[in-house]
């Protein structure tokens, strides 16, 4: 197999694993606080890191370094802005807003990792902002999907920025074990200070059966797909790991829609288009200029 088609391979299993995470965190969110689903979701993480070291393969140790402990600081908000948005949102909401991940990596790209962005890349890169305002639809609950649409926005900032700093932290001395699990014992951290300046340690919902939910949805999402995203990496120009990504949101739409169907207008519909298809430009050129 080629170095170049294992990284696929790895980056398609990640986006597999990932697509069933939000519908989960939605069903757990009904009944858990976003500042507990966010704690349970990093502990979660750790506890399979550690579980996964024991079969003897990717034997976990702390890496204390500067990188990654800011990698530790930006996950930490990005898992906390996503069950914010996830609370507000629908699961096929999330799907499509978090596709704009693909432009904040574009973007901080050439900030961080110098690579260079052409004039197409700038006009996708406009229309797909664009197609956030066309796709968050005024209506009644319009100032509460605008209060998740930023939300939204936001964890995939922090995510993309997480991600960068990963790039730029792996290494052949650095099995993605270790930094999967350091980054998520000072995410704890930094989540647990959160937790308890929102006031959620004393009154913040909390069930077993919502916690369920969201330690299924840790597993999927946030071990297994981001452990396969790692390994992706290893492989992979930072920028082409997000072609097969662009798909995402279609597939989390169809397994979504029944349980948490949206209404579907024509601005909605053409600012999803224009999200996913300038995207998708974005991926397609950046794979033609690798």
């Amino acid at each position: 197999m080629s170095y170049l088609k294992k990284g696929h391979i790895f980056n398609f299993l990640s986006v597999l694993a990932l697509a069933v995470g939000p519908l989960l965190s939605k069903f757990g969110l009904l009944q858990i606080s976003p500042g507990y689903a966010a704690l349970i979701n990093a502990a979660t993480i750790v506890a399979a890191s550690f579980l996964y070291s024991l079969t003897g393969k990717n034997k976990v140790s702390l890496i204390l370094e500067k990188n990654v402990i800011l990698l530790a600081l930006f996950n930490s908000l990005g898992v906390i802005f996503l069950f914010l948005s996830i609370e507000l949102l629908s699961p096929v909401e999330i799907g499509f807003l978090g596709r704009f991940y693909t432009v904040f990596a574009v973007l901080l790209a050439v900030l961080l990792l110098k690579e260079r962005l052409s004039r197409v890349e700038v006009i996708f890169s406009c229309s797909a902002v664009a197609g956030v305002f066309l796709f968050v639809e005024p209506g009644g609950d319009y100032t509460e999907n605008l209060l998740g649409s930023s939300f939204a926005l936001l964890y995939t900032f922090f995510f993309a920025l997480t991600n960068i700093y990963i790039k730029k932290t792996m290494s052949a001395d650095k099995n993605s074990n270790s930094l999967l699990f350091t980054n998520n014992i000072f995410s704890m951290g930094i989540i647990s200070v959160y937790v308890v300046a929102g006031g959620e340690g004393a009154g913040g919902a909390f069930s077993l059966e919502g916690a369920g939910f969201i330690i299924l949805s840790s597993l999927l999402g946030g071990f297994l797909g981001t452990l396969l995203l790692y390994e992706a990496l290893k492989y992979l120009r930072f920028s082409i790991a997000n072609v097969t990504r662009a798909f995402s949101p279609l597939l989390l739409a169809i397994i979504s829609y029944p349980f948490f169907p949206i209404e579907i207008t024509l601005k909605n519909t053409a600012g999803a288009i224009l999200i996913v298809g300038s995207i998708l430009f974005l991926a397609w050129g950046d794979k033609k200029k690798s």
